[in-house]
């Protein structure tokens, strides 16, 4: 069924017109994330530290050191070639024009935002569901972060070669997969594994596919081709893992970097906390809660779980199962990591977003305006959230900026010679953008030794630091 408003269809108006829909969701990404574009710096020293190799020791020396496979120390160490090839590719621009750095990591947004409309359309979602699952998937707040942080593009990269592997599994065989669809699995698949660690629950994600495909049509569900389809996403994911048995080991007997050691203790709480945070929208890191008060984290899980209940009241309950399974299924390989980064949410996006457009569309259908109008409150909710976490992206480029100019000009002024030059600062934010601005990057090194130190004091206010009087020990203040 295609929504019509008088004698105007959509689904009929973008058959006839088909470059206007995909041309409308790449101007909405690029409108929607003006502020990203603008900002004039970036989120942290992951980024910085791959400009600080490509302009020191060019692009070609950074792509062997980068591109080349090792299974590291511990799993939290980045087997990521593919991903890290595009950072080399746009990290030149990062300090002449960051602007052109955060647009390709938007262009990125609105590629896997089509890909996710072609994979519903193959689907048979229907035009309107799925240009409108489209357009909330862009504008989500489980998106932002991995759009706005240049680090995190292996978030959109993953993606979208899982939603390859989507546009196969959604348009089954009716005994197994063919060569080309098997092939296209396996290579997708492997191809995501290249872009991010994450990519380990493929198979999860296509069961989670298969277990859709029986709700719609259980008649005609292929259980031997989905069965299949799982059992080949999960041949490159036992090659990875075998190949990196020996990092994985060190990350779970507590060998590995504090940050990615496993614990089963952390699930409840992380699930917990991811599940509140889209209809949370001053929420801009994991971190931030702890400054939250207690009443914000259950008033938001109360909205997600209204939301499911929508599902389960228009759908049916085995839908709202389905819709969990896939709002979670992206975060499994993180639930048990002390403190999960948000950008890991972007694909639960996918599921959040059409199911939010489901609920809208057969609203819509059938003519239940008033809780259209409060759907949509939620919808606002969430896009007040992306605004607040672009708006905390935007303010961070600009206090890095600030501070790096002045780390820059003050030594080579000085000339620090032997002596590191100390910034001093109260704990908090300000203190957070100068770690992340100048910590473990090559340019502020020498011989291994930093030339900047950051000095962080217990301090609410910044009259409570100390008065600076040596040329190389400055103070930075809340407001940079």
């Amino acid at each position: 069924m295609q929504t019509r408003v008088g004698a105007w269809s959509f689904g009929e108006f973008t058959a006839a017109h088909p470059w206007i829909a995909p041309a409308a969701l790449i101007a909405l990404t690029l409108a929607t994330h003006a502020i990203v574009i603008a900002a004039p710096g970036f989120y942290s020293n992951d980024e910085w530290q791959k400009f600080d190799h490509v302009d020191a020791r060019g692009w070609l020396d950074f792509t062997v050191a980068y591109t080349t496979l090792r299974p590291g120390p511990e799993f939290g160490y980045p087997l990521r070639p593919l991903g890290f090839l595009q950072q080399g590719l746009v990290a030149r621009w990062m300090q002449s024009a960051p602007w052109v750095v955060h647009l390709a990591s938007v262009i990125n947004h609105a590629v896997v935002a089509l890909v996710f409309v072609w994979v519903l359309l193959r689907a048979d979602a229907g035009r309107t569901l799925a240009w409108l699952a489209g357009a909330l998937f862009v504008v989500s707040p489980l998106t932002t972060i991995a759009t706005g942080w240049i680090a995190a593009s292996f978030d959109q990269l993953y993606i979208a070669f899982l939603l390859l592997v989507a546009a196969v599994v959604v348009r089954p065989s009716p005994l197994a997969p063919g060569p080309v669809q098997a092939a296209a699995i396996v290579l997708a698949t492997t191809a995501a594994l290249l872009c991010k660690e994450t990519a380990l629950i493929a198979p999860a994600a296509v069961a989670v596919l298969a277990y859709v495909a029986w709700l719609r049509d259980a008649a005609r569900f292929s259980a031997r081709f989905h069965a299949m389809a799982v059992m080949l996403a999960s041949l490159p994911v036992a090659l990875y893992l075998a190949y990196r048995s020996s990092a994985i080991v060190a990350s779970a007997t507590g060998g590995g970097v504090a940050m990615y050691t496993p614990a089963a203790s952390n699930v409840p709480w992380n699930a917990w906390r991811l599940f509140a945070f889209p209809f949370r929208p001053n929420l801009y890191e994991m971190s931030d809660a702890v400054f939250a008060s207690p009443w914000q984290p259950a008033a938001a899980a109360l909205a997600h779980l209204v939301l499911v209940a929508a599902i389960a009241r228009l759908y049916g309950t085995r839908w709202a199962v389905a819709y969990v399974a896939g709002y979670f299924v992206f975060l499994l390989p993180v639930l048990s990591i002390p403190n999960p980064g948000l950008q890991c949410m972007y694909g639960s996006a996918l599921a959040m977003s059409l199911a939010v457009a489901a609920i809208l569309r057969r609203l819509w259908v059938d003519h239940r305006v008033r809780a259209v109008v409060w759907v949509s409150l939620g919808v606002a909710v969430l896009l007040a959230h992306a605004l607040t976490i672009q708006m905390r992206f935007y303010d961070t480029a600009i206090c890095q900026t600030a501070l790096l100019a002045a780390v820059d000009d003050t030594l080579a002024r000085e000339g620090a010679g032997g002596r590191s030059l100390r910034i001093v600062t109260a704990q908090g934010p300000a203190a957070r953008v100068a770690m992340r601005a100048v910590t473990a990057r090559p340019r502020y090194e020498v011989e291994g030794r930093p030339r900047v130190v950051i000095e962080q004091f217990p301090a609410p206010a910044d009259q409570t630091l100390p008065a600076q009087t040596d040329p190389l020990r400055k103070r930075l203040t809340s407001a940079c």
